[in-house]
C-alpha cells in the first residue's frame, strides 16, 4: 500500500519585498498554522517518508516549521519544478518514485486538483492543510485517477487578536 500526505504551505503575504511570487513569506498566522500543523504530525507519528518540497520561500518555511516538531528521521529533497506545477506535473513527479511514503508540500492549484484527480472528487486544500490518503497499490508507477481514498484531513484554526481601530 502507498501514501501520500500532501500539504499545502501555511498562509502568507499577498506580495514580497523583492516583488516576486516565489519569494513570498509566511504571515504570523502561517507560522502559528505549521507550528500547529508540526505539533499534530509529531502528535499521530504520522511517517512522512519522502519530502519533496517546492523551493519557493513559503513551502522552506513551513517545512523548516514543520521539522522543529518531528524526532523523526528528516529526508527532504527542494524542488524548482514543484513551484506553481500543475497537477499532471506533481502526478508525473509521483510515477517516478520508489519509496512507500511520499509527502508533498506545495502550492494550489496544483495540490488540489491532484488530490481530485486520485480521489476522483473535488478537494479543496486551504493554507495550512494536510491531506493523507491511501493508495491501493504497490508501485506509484500504477497511480491512475480515483485510486485514493482520503484517510485524514487537518487544517489548524488560527485566530489571531484583531487590531485596535480608533
Amino acid at each position: 500500500m502507498l501514501r501520500l500526505q500532501l500539504i499545502r504551505h501555511a498562509k502568507t503575504n499577498q506580495i514580497s519585498a523583492t516583488g516576486k511570487d516565489f519569494d513570498r513569506e509566511l504571515l504570523e498566522k502561517g507560522i502559528v498554522q505549521a507550528n500547529f500543523l508540526g505539533h499534530t504530525i509529531a502528535e499521530k507519528r504520522l511517517a512522512l517518508g519522502k519530502i519533496l518540497c517546492s523551493s519557493a520561500a513559503r513551502t522552506q518555511q513551513t517545512a523548516s516549521i514543520i521539522r522543529q516538531h518531528l524526532t523523526q528521521t528528516w529526508d527532504i529533497h527542494f524542488d524548482s519544478s514543484l513551484y506553481l506545477a500543475h497537477h499532471m506535473e506533481l502526478f508525473a513527479v509521483l510515477m517516478e518514485q520508489k519509496e512507500a511514503v511520499i509527502t508533498l508540500i506545495g502550492h494550489n492549484e496544483g495540490l488540489s486538483d491532484l488530490a481530485s484527480y486520485l480521489v476522483d472528487e473535488h478537494i479543496h486544500l486551504r493554507t495550512g492543510e494536510l491531506l493523507c490518503l491511501h493508495i491501493n497499490l504497490e508501485k506509484w508507477e500504477q497511480l491512475s485517477r480515483a485510486t485514493a481514498t482520503v484517510v485524514d484531513r487537518y487544517r489548524p484554526e488560527v485566530y489571531l487578536p484583531l487590531a485596535l481601530v480608533k
